[in-house]
This record gives structure tokens, C-alpha cells and sequence, in this order.
């Protein structure tokens, strides 16, 4: 919205309705205005406006479709949705965020996703990120158990008002103009870039083709497999960012999934070479993670394990293990873009541990079966006569892998927190 040198500064404000309500009086502001100027000269704000309203309870639908549910498992007819007002009427609080609309073609430089646009620049991220400031200050000064809304969960679609601000008098002597006496105009709707509709749902649904599939992890969980711990840290990582927006989170997640990969491979590795528990439990000691993938890993896989430089590795480190530090003891707040280098870093680092297990499958037949299986070697080009054999003649005869290799990480991990 360019601007001439005698018009207004043009004004947005946005009706972002929380995805909780906050127990804060109904029509109370906050005003917070920044050191940056604005090119008609005016210093940048933000004016935050709490309103709270009644509306249809988010119980009501889940209730309605419990008790739908009910009857419909026992033959009967769906009854009215139930009239109890406590039931029908919920609380909903809705933020009116007004700044100046200054924005230029420079903001979306370099960004692949309108919410990677810096406040400073895009009058919506500017107007969220005072949002979430202010709503992390009242909660941490009062103790208040409320989520801090991002980006990925408003909207989807937010209403806007544009007006102009309209200097006074008395305003113009203390070098900035009342914004109270602003003018309202052409009203729209903006449709945010996520995937904030939580009354459809998301992802596959259960077929024959999949069934299967649900079985063999269910299996896992049972069984305590940190192959199935792996897993779920990823999906928790990737939910993290395109559901919650919650990016150190997903920091955390991705390089926890890591962790849990690396230890349990190790672990698989040593287990079928029939090393004592006892001998290597140190080996698996708390911050020692970087020298067992340059040192253990080398030596067992071949490979590159060099934390510097290029490759899977090196990327997983940089991008992912040494960002979760930052996030972790040092509070840092990372992007969207970080979090999802972090988490493409981890996932490229799985595939290559699963690369060099496919490639050292005739020391670690048993590893390889139990991790990636024939799928995943006839995926590789690595199924051969040998794992074929190794398959058909000796797995069979062996004791369960499962509860063997099971019974000597627990033995491990014993021995290392006793220190024996």
C-alpha cells in the first residue's frame, strides 16, 4: 500500500478469535508501540482490542456426536442435538489487531510461506507476534494455563478492516497522532497459509492395504521397540510445525528421534555381536552421543561419520543437534525454515543409517532384518542369496531377536545408571 506524501497513514486491523478463550476483560487494549518509523512517519504499533463473546460450544458438537454414537451402536433413532444451555453456549475471545499497513514487495523476498515474513516488515505477522508476546507476559506474570496461539493455528480465515489514521491537533505537538479518532472502511477477508481446520480430518484412512501396517506398529509399541519410539518422534515433529507451530518443539523432537535411532542401531549392532551389556554400558553415557556417531558408528558401519564438513551427518549435527542445544539451554525461539532443516536434516540422517545397515548386512544380517527387512534391502538392491538363506534357515531356529535384543538393552541401561 504505497503511500503519497500528504496521505494518512493507512491502517489494518485483523479479527483473530483465539483458539482458547482468555480470561481477560472484555474490552480491555494494549498498545505497544515500537522504535522503528514508518515511512509516512509515524512510529509502528500495535493496538490489541480483547473482546469476549458467546457463541455455540465446541462441547456441543462433541457431545452431540457422543450421544449420536450411543444410539446409533444400539439401533436407535438420533435424537435433537441436546438444548442444555450450559451445554449449547461457550465462551470465545477474539483479539481486534490494528497496526499501520505499510508492507512492501520486499517483505516475501526469500520466504516460502507468508508467516516466514519478518513482523517488521507484514503487517499480519506483526500484529501475531505482539499477540503472542503479550499473551506469553500475562500468562508468566500471572500463571496462567493457557496455549500461546501461532500462525498455524488461527484462521484459517481472519476478517480485516482497512482505514486511515487521521492526525489531531494536540496529537501532532507530542509528535504522534491519536489513533483513537482513526477512520474504518472497506472490510475483506484474508486466507491464512496453514492447515487450521480442525473440524475435517487429516491424512490416510484405514484400508486392507494399510491394516497391516497399523498391525506391525502396534506390534512395536507393545514390545517397547525404540524403532516405534523413532517413528513417533518424527510424526510428533512434523505435527509440531504444520499443526501446532510450535518450532522448537519440533527441534527437540526431531533430534530426540535421532538420538532414539542412533542408540537403538547401536545397541542392535553390539547385541548381535555378543558384547556383554556390562562392557559397552558406558559407551552409551548421557552427552556422549557426538563420540559414539564419529568413533562407534565409523568403526561398525564404515561410511562417513565426520560431524564437520558435508554429508547426512555433518548436517544432522549442524542443522539439527547443535539448534535443539540452542533451543534447549539457551531459550532460543527458532523459524519455521529452521525447524523444517532440522527435521529434514534428521530424516536424511535415518535414510543414511539405514543405507550403511543395508550395505554391512552380511555382518549384521539380524540387525538388517529387524530394522529396514527384506523390503527395504530389495529397495536397495541389497537382497541377496545370503539374507535370502539367512531368512528362510536360521531366523526360524534362533530365539525371538525381539526379546533377546530387548533383554540385553535393558541390561545395558541398568548397568549404566547403577555405574557398575
Amino acid at each position: 500500500m504505497e503511500q503519497g506524501p500528504t496521505d494518512h497513514p493507512k491502517l489494518v486491523r485483523y479479527f483473530i478469535t483465539l483458539p482458547e478463550p482468555l480470561a481477560i476483560a472484555d474490552g480491555y487494549t494494549w498498545h505497544k508501540a515500537y522504535d522503528q518509523m514508518s515511512r509516512s512517519g509515524v512510529k509502528q504499533f500495535v493496538h490489541l482490542l480483547f473482546l469476549q463473546s458467546d457463541g455455540a460450544s465446541r462441547l456441543r458438537g462433541s457431545l452431540g456426536a457422543a450421544l449420536a454414537g450411543l444410539h446409533r451402536v444400539n439401533g436407535e433413532p438420533i435424537p435433537p442435538e441436546p438444548d442444555d444451555p450450559d451445554v449449547m453456549t461457550g465462551s470465545y475471545t477474539t483479539v481486534v489487531a490494528s497496526t499501520l499497513a505499510e508492507e512492501g514487495s520486499e517483505a516475501a523476498t526469500g520466504t516460502e510461506s507468508p508467516q516466514d515474513i519478518p513482523p517488521e516488515t507484514d503487517p499480519l505477522t506483526r500484529c501475531i507476534d505482539e499477540m503472542a508476546r503479550f499473551i506469553r507476559s500475562y500468562r508468566t506474570s500471572l500463571d496462567i494455563l493457557c496455549k500461546v496461539p501461532t500462525y498455524v493455528e488461527l484462521g484459517p480465515i481472519l476478517p480485516f478492516q482497512t482505514g486511515s489514521l487521521t492526525p489531531l491537533e494536540a496529537g501532532k505537538e507530542q509528535g504522534q497522532p491519536s489513533f483513537r479518532i482513526s477512520k474504518w472502511g472497506d472490510r475483506g477477508t484474508l486466507v491464512l497459509n496453514n492447515l487450521h481446520f480442525p473440524d475435517t480430518p487429516v491424512g490416510l484412512e484405514i484400508d486392507e492395504q494399510n491394516e497391516g501396517r497399523l498391525d506391525y506398529f502396534r506390534t512395536l509399541l507393545d514390545r517397547g521397540s525404540p524403532l516405534f519410539l523413532w517413528k513417533e518422534r518424527f510424526v510428533e515433529s512434523r505435527t509440531a510445525i504444520y499443526r501446532e507451530g510450535r518450532y522448537g518443539q519440533s527441534v527437540t523432537l526431531s533430534n530426540t528421534a535421532c538420538e532414539v535411532l542412533l542408540d537403538a542401531l547401536l545397541g542392535l549392532m553390539y547385541w548381535e555381536l555378543g558384547k556383554s551389556p556390562m562392557d559397552v554400558a558406558t559407551l552409551f553415557a548421557e552427552g556422549r552421543l557426538a563420540r559414539r556417531v564419529k568413533t562407534n558408528f565409523s568403526e561398525l558401519l564404515g561410511g562417513t561419520w565426520s560431524l564437520d564438513g558435508a554429508g547426512p551427518v555433518a548436517e544432522w549435527f549442524h542443522q539439527c543437534y547443535r539448534l535443539r542445544h540452542r533451543v534447549v539451554h539457551g531459550g532460543y525461539s527458532p523459524t519455521r525454515l529452521e525447524a523444517e532443516r532440522a527435521l529434514n536434516s534428521a530424516f536424511t540422517l535415518s535414510e543414511y543409517c539405514w543405507d550403511r545397515i543395508a550395505t554391512k548386512r552380511k555382518e549384521f544380517p539380524r540387525t538388517a532384518l529387524m530394522t529396514i527387512a527384506k523390503e527395504g534391502l530389495v529397495k536397495r538392491g541389497k537382497w541377496c542369496r545370503f539374507m535370502e538363506e539367512f531368512q528362510r534357515d536360521v531366523a526360524p531356529i534362533e530365539p525371538s531377536w525381539n526379546k533377546a535384543s530387548n533383554s540385553w538393552r535393558e541390561e545395558m541401561h541398568a548397568s549404566l545408571l547403577s555405574g557398575s
